[in-house]
């Protein structure tokens, strides 16, 4: 169980880390910003948990019987 946790904070912090960048790089204006680092936060988080579920998947129907 602690595994799991560690992995899914590990996984917010490279999707705070990725929005953040992503976000800054575009000029403009604040809100605007906040509003792209939430969409990008989000996208970058389902992402993640959709190439996990897959891995995980895949492991466990090919690899461990």
């Amino acid at each position: 169980m602690d595994t799991a946790i560690m992995v899914l904070l590990g996984m917010l912090a490279v999707s705070s880390v990725l929005a953040g960048w992503l976000s800054r790089r575009k000029a403009a204006e604040k809100p605007v910003r906040v509003m792209m680092f939430i969409g990008y936060f989000w996208l970058l988080t389902f992402l993640q948990l959709l190439l996990a579920t897959l891995l995980y998947y895949i492991g466990q129907r090919f690899f461990l019987h």
